[in-house]
């Protein structure tokens, strides 16, 4: 499963290279150099810079319930806290503005901004159906802290978030809170934290220390969790449909807000 290139997230590079093509397309549908004029290609970048400013302030927005408890997470870009439909409306709407005494630019900017949004578009419903079409939900044999044995799938009829953690993991013991009180919260959701490589004093004492109630523990001392959804990195998340789907995956630590809004798409 690819979640990632290197460090960055697979959705950025999306944005990337669909930044790319709408400059590549804006470069082939030439328009007549004017002086003064700004350049298709600035015009685009700009777009897409405030585009993408007015997509993080609109989910801020949306779920500042959720950021008022932990202030620092707005500027926590890799939670992935983003509404599209904001920064493509913002984004074309700055541009028009932008145009209004330019017109003769505007058939290679809205030709570089189409090619740009329709490549994003491919691009994130292509991976994402890839991924829901590879990856289901495993019925692997694992032990809760008890030593009862138990399975990370199985059958039930409600979706479920599996995270992958480790107590020696930094961003997964920051956001084990954040996960506690959505398991809390959505009794309607299957919570499952699949520990990878630890023993069960090492749990114990972890959610001890921190004083955590969490629901669903189960240990993976030899780490097959992991392997049957080839997930390389921790803390990663994963969020299945009651069939056992893939829906999406967070690489990274999750914040209140983020999670909540990927709880309601999993609905």
């Amino acid at each position: 499963m690819i979640s990632s290139v290197g460090p960055v997230p697979l959705v950025v590079v999306w944005v990337l290279v669909a930044m790319g093509v709408a400059m590549l397309v804006a470069r082939m549908v030439r328009a007549e150099p004017k002086e003064k004029a700004p350049t298709p290609r600035s015009v685009l970048f700009d777009m897409l810079l405030i585009g993408l400013l007015a997509g993080r302030l609109g989910f801020i927005l949306r779920y500042w319930t959720d950021y008022r408890h932990d202030g620092w997470a707005v500027l926590r870009l890799g939670d992935g806290g983003f509404l599209p439909w904001v920064a493509i409306l913002v984004g074309l709407g700055w541009g028009a503005w932008r145009l209004r005494r330019w017109p003769h630019l505007r058939r290679s900017v809205a030709a570089g901004a189409l090619a740009g949004v329709l490549c994003w578009a491919a691009l994130s419903l292509g991976s994402g159906w890839l991924q829901r079409d590879r990856i289901a939900l495993p019925t692997l044999a694992l032990t809760r802290l008890d030593g009862v044995p138990d399975t990370l799938g199985g059958a039930h009829a409600q979706p479920t978030i599996v995270n992958l953690w480790a107590t020696w993991c930094g961003p997964c013991r920051r956001e084990m809170p954040v996960l506690a009180r959505a398991q809390q919260r959505h009794s309607d959701l299957r919570f499952v934290f699949a520990n990878q490589g630890e023993t069960a004093e090492e749990v114990q004492a972890f959610l001890t220390a921190e004083r955590l109630s969490l629901h669903n523990v189960l240990l993976d001392e030899p780490m097959h969790a992991a392997a049957a959804l080839h997930v390389q990195a921790y803390p990663t998340t994963l969020f299945f449909d009651r069939d056992g789907r893939l829906q999406e995956v967070h690489l990274g630590e999750l914040s209140a807000a983020s999670l909540e809004s990927k709880l309601a798409r999993l609905r």
